[in-house]
């Protein structure tokens, strides 16, 4: 007897753990959430440093008085693109650019690229989660766990994890992750 394909996950702990939440029927939603938000959170604080994301805030933002050079910002970070050094800084990057040319501007352009670049990883770990399962389980499970992660995904407060990414003083607090571990846990009655 298996322990659940989750085990088996090529992937780090905290996915293994929002994948187990997606699996077993006694997580609700909302803890499937909130496992989702660590694995991404802790994904984004491992693959972007401190200095990168201080570096890229800077031109965002950009300084208090705006220059005659509107796309200098642009260009600049044109060129850390190229010069990325992981998939996630380059996708950090782009959604900036992107937040630029949609007319956003200042700290609401640089939530916004953080945002989408938060939603980018939980959608990657989204599919590989479900290929694994794809793989392990049978399909009824499958499409139990991709219609949980769904949910679960309306539910992640993007700009919470985004704000936390950011290192902003007043970021939310993350809830912690809950595990079911005996007896008396499981499903509310």
């Amino acid at each position: 007897m298996s322990d659940g394909p989750y085990r088996s996950l090529p992937m780090p702990l905290r996915w293994k753990t929002a994948a187990k939440c997606a699996y077993l029927p006694s997580f609700t939603t909302r803890e499937i959430a909130d496992a989702l938000e660590h694995a991404a959170e802790r994904d984004c604080r491992a693959e972007l440093s401190a200095p990168f994301v201080g570096r890229v805030s800077a031109l965002v933002i950009g300084p208090a008085e705006p220059s005659l050079f509107r796309d200098a910002p642009e260009a600049e970070l044109n060129t850390m693109h190229r010069e990325s050094a992981s998939p996630m800084e380059a996708g950090f990057i782009r959604n900036a650019i992107d937040a630029l040319q949609d007319g956003y501007r200042g700290a609401e352009a640089l939530q916004r690229a953080t945002e989408n670049m938060v939603s980018d990883r939980l959608l990657a770990g989204f599919r590989q989660v479900e290929e694994h399962m794809q793989r392990e389980a049978s399909d009824g499970r499958v499409r139990m766990v991709r219609s949980r992660l769904e949910g679960a995904h309306g539910q992640v407060d993007l700009a919470g994890i985004a704000q936390r990414v950011l290192r902003m003083p007043d970021a939310p607090s993350r809830a912690p992750v809950v595990t079911h571990a005996g007896l008396d846990d499981g499903v509310p009655l």
